[in-house]
């Protein structure tokens, strides 16, 4: 993933992580699912995947972001089942830490973004999850 696009990420998720680690523990305190998942859609690209919760143009950001989880991606075929295992086993607390795809037109991946610190990106093990 560019490192550009990661910096904006970072800066964009400091600005709505409260709200969005909000959404987190809604999914789930009410067990949608053990795995959130945010969606980080940068600037005009459009993806069926999750639901919208933050739109960019109105938060000013370079990203929207959408709420989704582990069984949606394994049911659109974007996490393989026999990866699912695994998926698990390298998923961060999601109570400490935020799982984020990162879609761009060029390329998409998974990120860890801490909520209560400033740190530097984490990225996950793409091949892996693939």
């Amino acid at each position: 993933m560019n490192k550009d696009v990661l910096t904006v990420l970072q800066e964009d998720f400091n600005v709505c992580k409260k709200f969005i680690q909000k959404v987190a523990k809604t999914l789930l305190n009410e067990e949608v699912s053990k795995y959130p998942i945010f969606v980080a859609v940068f600037e005009d690209q459009d993806i069926d995947l999750g639901i919208p919760i933050l739109r960019r143009e109105e938060i000013g950001s370079a990203f929207t972001f959408n709420a989704s989880h582990l069984e949606e991606f394994s049911n659109k075929g974007l996490v393989l089942e026999d990866k699912l295992e695994t998926f698990r086993k390298n998923f961060k607390n999601p109570f400490e830490q935020c799982c984020i795809f990162i879609t761009t037109a060029e390329e998409s991946s998974f990120v860890f973004l801490p909520y209560e610190t400033e740190k530097v990106w984490e990225p996950a093990n793409r091949e892996q999850l693939n």
